[in-house]
């Protein structure tokens, strides 16, 4: 029976769990690490900036109690909104060979409540910065060593976080709870018919998931429905499903189901902009959307500090790793590999069409 393989299950066997990003070795053509800074803020609007020094960090957009259970969901969200933003401009150096110490220093750890993950913050901002080129007579000297130590001072904040904030301290919970729990056929009793559409892209499909989406009275339902919409015309550019995920996720509405109508949200617009390591990621905007998400699932967590079904669903969307230009896709940034977990009915498409023609050939 097929059914979405929901990441969040794997977050409760070992808590919360920093996502492993592939070390990038030196490229032997990198084209575009001698290219004039010029080439990375163009008239037609391209542009690629740092993350460091905007404002990346999560807000409640209500008052919250003096709760340990909320403060430490606010210190996930920003301790892991530093560690990727630091991570993701030290790409920026790796990739193109830009000078972001200074922006990277402009991270602020103060928006960590917890003291002891606050100096990791400030010790993990410090060994990136330390190792960033801090002129341009250098800033092209991008040597694996040098990027091994980026990965070292990733890798030893983030376990940090994970070990601080791991679910197990919050109440217990297991894989089969969270299976049940997130079991669609509980909304969609039809499911794998439905599923099935994916499969088959009609016009016909397009319009019967879209008028399920929009008449249903459950919110969950809203969710599964539009979440299965947006895999008809799968390959259309901009997703006429985008719209709709974006309505869904600003309506402040709570559903078990919101970190997914997130990640599709995400990858759509993603590969849309380009699935490329020298495109354009717009991560600062993406976080924008996943704080919306926050904070609809922070306010049932306030009401109810104990409901780990709740908690598990915060820490899993506000540990989910931002877009990436290197990973184990070697071919482009972390889009497309996200899109092969999201959509792999395209996948599963591609392979029976090589099995057809090796059976015709042969």
């Amino acid at each position: 029976m097929k059914k979405f393989i929901f990441g969040v299950i794997a977050i409760i066997l070992t808590g919360i769990v920093v996502v492993s990003l592939p070390k990038p070795g030196i490229e032997k053509d990198r084209h575009l690490a001698d290219a004039d800074e010029e080439a990375l803020e163009g008239d037609d609007g391209f542009y690629i900036g740092t993350l460091s020094d905007n404002d990346i960090y999560f807000k409640a957009d209500t008052v919250l109690p003096d709760n340990p259970v909320v403060n430490d969901m606010m210190d996930v969200a920003n301790g892991y909104a530093i560690l990727w933003a630091a991570y993701c401009d030290a790409e920026l150096w790796f990739r193109f060979g830009m000078v972001v110490n200074y922006e990277i220093g402009q991270l602020k750890s103060g928006t960590i409540k917890n003291a002891d993950i606050r100096l990791a913050a400030e010790q993990y901002v410090r060994k990136i910065v330390s190792l960033m080129p801090v002129d341009t007579a250098n800033k092209y000297e991008t040597d694996s060593l040098r990027w091994n130590q980026v990965w070292d001072a990733y890798q030893s904040f983030g376990d940090k976080l994970s070990n601080q904030f791991s679910l197990n301290h919050y109440g217990q919970i297991t894989a089969t709870d969270v299976q049940k729990y997130m079991d669609i056929e509980q909304f969609i009793p039809n499911y794998d018919s439905i599923y099935y559409l994916r499969k088959l892209q009609t016009e016909e499909n397009e319009r019967y998931l879209k008028l399920m989406a929009e008449q249903t009275e459950s919110f969950d339902r809203e969710c599964l429905y539009t979440v299965e919409y947006a895999h008809q015309r799968r390959h259309e550019e901009p997703h006429a499903a985008v719209p709709m995920l974006e309505a869904l996720m600003k309506s402040g509405k709570f559903s078990r189901y919101l970190h997914e109508v997130w990640r599709t949200w995400r990858v759509l617009r993603q590969l849309a902009e380009s699935p490329s390591s020298d495109g354009m990621i717009l991560n600062l905007e993406y976080n924008q959307m996943r704080y919306r998400c926050l904070n609809t699932i922070l306010k049932q967590i306030v009401k109810n500090p104990k409901d780990i079904y709740a908690i598990n669903d915060f820490c899993f969307l506000a540990t989910y790793n931002n877009i990436t230009r290197y990973c184990a896709f070697r071919s482009g940034n972390s889009a497309p590999l996200e899109y092969m977990k999201l959509f792999p009915e395209v996948f599963e498409d591609a392979l029976e069409g090589d099995e057809d023609a090796d059976k015709t050939q042969s």
